[in-house]
């Protein structure tokens, strides 16, 4: 099956029900990690920006409702929802697919006023072009691409069907967002920490930018995703499937060492702990390993994180935003060592494996052993962590909002109902401190 028929043929109804559960479960999972960073200052910034330069009257910022244009939403929404880096992530792409999609198919499906199915639809076929877009551009060009410069192909194909692009439209769409994706080479975030980050507010925005480019007849240069090996298996293996959820506001590679910190630090008391050694794999190990000045910083971060999970029990979204002059995590943080591990290292990217081991002042040496964070596809604590991110977020208020099953409500509903639901509690939270996770302090 070529793309352009997988994506346009593409019917919810004719999903299988753990595919329909999955993309549910990822938009909640979404919406918590947006309503969590709107007080990131990059969220306001970008939007902002949006209004000035993006403006219009077709889709909504989620940061405070704002009324953008189509590209505008797509770049606002995009950065609000990769700010905390809480948001889902692919091993194998080692990147972010559904702050891209999302936010590009939102933007576009309430301009277009499509209906709810059908804006579900389009994210799910823009999830299954982006992870593989992702996966075959890392084989062509191996260094480590951000996820906004692949990510904007499956924008773009989400975009191009609830746009209803033809074949011919369709693959300029694939082809310009090939062509202006951003190249986001992400070690360079990681060494030097900003709010450049994975790009992807620029992905979201190239991808919905293509697709309306390429529907009033604008051209690309051939697409090397579909002029590549057939996607022979579109609509038989659902990549979507293998996507992790993270429980805590930081780089992935740092959340193993942040369970693995929190299994020691509940088996001793925190005065009794000398020194601390994580052992990792060589990519974690780059992260950053000082007090952090901001939150960017904070995120990408081994130490840091690690250092507030052993003097607090927990690293939250409070800890990512601020309290970077604690003087418990900061006085932790100067007893963490890092060591490389090299069966870690062969492990990685399929897997993200870590140990924390501590020397007690008495002598004695505790370790967690090898440690995967929660999460992980095929993870039994997988929706758990969804829940939970939506409940300390938001609160219980399933008048509003049941995350059990998610679907069976976003299916019901007009994509009105589906944009409450995702800019829950706008003006309610504007204030976000007022029912916002707790500091953990």
């Amino acid at each position: 099956m070529n793309a352009h028929d997988f994506v346009t043929g593409l019917t919810w109804a004719e999903l299988p029900e753990a595919v329909r559960r999955k993309v549910g479960f990822l938009l909640l999972d979404l919406l918590a990690v947006m309503v969590a960073g709107r007080p990131a200052p990059a969220a306001r910034i970008a939007a902002d920006y949006a209004s000035v330069a993006h403006g219009g009257d077709a889709a909504t910022s989620l940061l405070d409702g704002r009324r953008l244009s189509g590209p505008g939403a797509a770049l606002a929404n995009g950065v609000l929802a990769n700010v905390l880096d809480n948001d889902d992530g692919h091993r194998l792409t080692k990147g972010h697919p559904g702050a891209v999609v999302i936010p590009a198919a939102l933007a576009v499906a309430e301009a277009a006023g499509v209906s709810c199915e059908e804006f579900l639809t389009a994210v799910v076929a823009g999830y299954e072009l982006a992870i593989r877009a992702g996966v075959r551009q890392h084989a062509r060009w191996p260094m480590y691409h951000g996820s906004g410069s692949w990510g904007a192909v499956g924008a773009a194909v989400a975009a191009a069907r609830l746009l209803r692009l033809d074949h011919d439209q369709f693959a300029h769409a694939v082809g310009l967002a090939e062509y202006h994706g951003p190249i986001a080479l992400i070690m360079r975030t990681v060494a030097e920490p900003a709010m450049t980050k994975d790009s992807i507010g620029w992905g979201a925005m190239v991808g919905v930018s293509s697709a309306m480019l390429a529907q009033r007849g604008f051209t690309a240069t051939g697409s090397e995703l579909l002029a590549g090996e057939p996607l022979d298996d579109l609509g038989t293996r659902w990549d979507l499937m293998d996507l992790y959820v993270k429980p805590y506001p930081c780089c992935r590679w740092a959340q193993p060492a942040i369970e693995a910190a929190r299994d020691v630090r509940g088996r001793t008391a925190l005065a009794a702990i000398d020194t601390v050694t994580i052992r990792t794999f060589a990519a974690a190990a780059e992260l950053a390993r000082h007090r952090p000045r901001n939150t960017e910083e904070a995120q990408y971060n081994l130490t840091w994180p690690v250092a507030a999970a052993l003097a607090h029990g927990e690293f939250d979204v409070a800890m990512a935003l601020g309290g970077f002059d604690d003087p418990a995590t900061t006085a932790m943080l100067e007893r963490i060592t890092v060591a490389v591990a090299p069966e870690f290292t062969a492990a990685f990217p399929a897997r993200r494996l870590t140990e924390v081991s501590v020397r007690l002042a008495d002598g004695r040496e505790l370790s967690s052993g090898t440690v995967e964070a929660a999460g992980e596809p095929g993870d039994d604590r997988w929706e758990q962590v969804v829940r939970d991110k939506v409940t300390r977020v938001l609160g219980p208020r399933p008048d509003k909002l049941n995350v059990d099953p998610p679907v069976d409500i976003l299916g019901r509903t007009g994509l009105d109902r589906l944009i409450a639901i995702l800019g829950y509690s706008l003006k309610e939270l504007s204030a976000h401190e007022a029912v916002g996770p707790a500091s953990g302090h």
